[in-house]
């Protein structure tokens, strides 16, 4: 187990990195395959690559029949989840569209523990709230676009993924008496079985033949992303505390519009990208808000 913290501060920015990745992953596996096919192949393999770390990690798989129900409830919005995100990815931008999910999340969590009284903010994290909507506004170039734009952009998609994120997050709080890591290795598993007797119209692994850009990128996808980022996140928990945690989450869209000019050539405007500070600004302000910490599925 790794106990220092220097080495545990590098490997987080390197878990940053991967999850920022990710959305350049997903960017490429949408030349590749349907939206009816991503849930599928993804956490098949992520179930795979999950179940050696639980077995070297000594983590227990029982569950008892609460979290069961719970898990196959997060399931179906993991499902929503990743399909937005990867249609976003088929009409948007991969960088910008990955930094908008990301800022996204932690504003809608924050936006529903006002609403459910679970926080009373003060003056000044309203005044960061509005400070962020404004910068998502500008990354999103809202005042622009028409309803039919927005979605053709893939923006709609984008907000959309991080709605159903923030349902995962709300609802896994209620998890209790389990190591989160099993109970999101169940999360995988009912997401995987749903979708492939729902939706999926393919014939299993007919990719085989691809070419090395699809095996790459869902190796980032499922493996490097959703197990191994995430057992060194839950590391990281242990190491460095959830604050200092998600103070290194906030390198991740950052990281995604870089990527995304890097692989793509996205350029950002001076908006999107002003958009962008605002918005994790406001996110350094928010910092302290408190929820359940769950796999970030990016």
């Amino acid at each position: 187990m790794i106990e220092s913290k220097n080495t545990m501060s590098l490997l987080m920015v390197l878990v940053t990195f991967t999850w920022a990745l990710s959305g350049i992953a997903t960017k490429y596996l949408s030349f590749y395959i349907s939206e009816n096919e991503i849930v599928v192949y993804r956490y098949f393999f992520a179930v795979l690559s999950t179940f050696p770390v639980l077995w070297w990690m000594k983590i227990p798989l029982n569950i008892n029949k609460r979290n069961l129900i719970l898990s196959i409830l997060l399931a179906i919005f993991l499902i929503g989840n990743t399909r937005f995100y990867f249609m976003g990815m088929q009409h948007g931008a991969a960088g910008l569209g990955a930094a908008l999910v990301t800022v996204l999340i932690p504003i809608f969590v924050y936006i529903f523990m006002v609403f459910s009284k679970k926080s009373q903010p003060t003056l000044r994290e309203w005044f960061a709230l509005l400070f962020g909507i404004m910068g998502v506004s500008f990354m999103m170039n809202f005042e622009q676009l028409s309803l039919s734009e927005w979605m053709r952009g893939g923006n709609l998609y984008f907000v959309l993924a991080a709605f159903f994120y923030v349902l995962i997050t709300v609802f896994g709080a209620f998890m209790r008496g389990m190591h989160v890591m099993a109970f999101n290795f169940y999360i995988c598993i009912f997401a995987l079985v749903i979708d492939w007797f729902l939706s999926f119209d393919g014939a299993f692994l007919s990719e085989v033949n691809m070419d090395k850009v699809f095996w790459i990128n869902i190796f980032i996808l499922s493996v490097l992303s959703t197990t191994i980022a995430a057992t060194l996140y839950y590391i990281g928990l242990k190491v460095l505390g959830s604050k200092k945690c998600s103070e290194f989450s906030l390198l991740t869209p950052f990281f995604a519009i870089a990527l995304g000019a890097l692989f793509f050539g996205e350029m950002l405007t001076f908006k999107n990208a002003m958009g962008t500070i605002m918005a994790v600004i406001a996110l350094v302000v928010l910092n302290n808000v408190k929820f359940k910490d769950l796999t970030n599925f990016r």
